[in-house]
């Protein structure tokens, strides 16, 4: 066993044949792979192939904002059964205008043993929703959805003037202007740092592509108390198709905000689990170095 230099985290040494069976099985899935130069910039990609020569070689297909990284060593992390796996490589293959990179990676893989908890399940025991502004372009709106309850692939619900007063009323930060209009998601898990949602098709058209790239701000309403979260950015946006949603293609959203303290302590209240804010992509940074 390895273990990093602070006690929360043991990252522990995949042999070569667990390293070539957990990239069989990412590339299998499709699945997504998180991965920077330099924390805490973090790109995405989909794992779409690999190859086997001298080393094991990972083709990703780019999600998000473009960047050069040809012939630079950059991090990588993936989650397979809710394990998270690191390593490194290098970029050997990056065509100007292809979405896909080739990455031959270093031998070691690590996985990460974590003793504490950072995060709550917080559908379906909890009423947890995440507002938002945004630009209106066309009639008023109030998005607030019960996906589990929809029959169409058009998400978008109009709410009457009392109830978007109502939500309004929960913080100023949800005060709209006539350009403005609000978007609520039910949170289907919970961090004092960060929080995913399901998207429909349109939802993430409509308003979350444009938010792409931006810091904003949101608020959360955790069972009637209120949280204004600050310096939000949208990490991911994945596609998800579930029998949860009868078959209509879903986005799952992935949004990181500025630790809040006073969620870290409600959720520690209500869920009698200690949680811990941990930066695993800058922890293996530094343990790397040493390795």
């Amino acid at each position: 066993m390895v273990e990093s230099s602070r006690a929360k985290i043991n990252f522990i040494k995949l042999t070569s044949q667990e390293l070539s069976t957990k990239i069989a099985l990412l590339v299998s899935n499709k699945d997504r792979v998180i991965f920077w130069k330099t924390s805490p910039r973090y790109f995405e990609g989909k794992a779409s192939a690999f190859e086997v020569k001298d080393r094991i070689s990972l083709i990703l297909e780019r999600v998000g904002i473009p960047i050069r990284v040809m012939n630079e060593t950059i991090c990588l992390n993936f989650t397979l059964n809710e394990i998270d796996y690191y390593l490194r490589g290098k970029v050997v293959d990056q065509i100007e205008d292809n979405p896909k990179i080739k990455i031959e990676l270093e031998e070691h893989c690590f996985r990460v043993e974590k003793r504490t908890r950072e995060r709550l399940l917080a559908y379906p025991v909890y009423e947890i929703y995440a507002y938002l502004k945004f630009q209106r372009k066309s009639k008023p709106n109030v998005i607030f959805l019960h996906k589990t309850e929809q029959k169409s692939q058009d998400f978008f619900s109009e709410i009457d003037g009392l109830q978007k007063n109502k939500i309004a009323s929960m913080s100023k930060d949800l005060d709209t202007t006539e350009d403005e209009d609000l978007i609520g998601f039910r949170v289907e898990d919970l961090s004092s740092n960060g929080l995913s949602f399901f998207a429909s098709v349109k939802e993430k058209e409509m308003v979350l592509d444009e938010l792409q790239g931006a810091p904003f701000s949101l608020v959360l309403n955790f069972e009637m108390q209120v949280f204004n979260l600050l310096e939000a950015n949208i990490v991911y946006k994945m596609n998800y198709i579930n029998a949860q949603f009868m078959g209509v293609p879903m986005y799952k959203v992935g949004i990181n905000f500025k630790h809040s303290p006073s969620l870290k302590r409600k959720i520690e209240e209500v869920s009698g689990i200690t949680i811990d804010l941990l930066d695993y992509q800058k922890e293996f940074e530094e343990f790397i170095k040493n390795e």
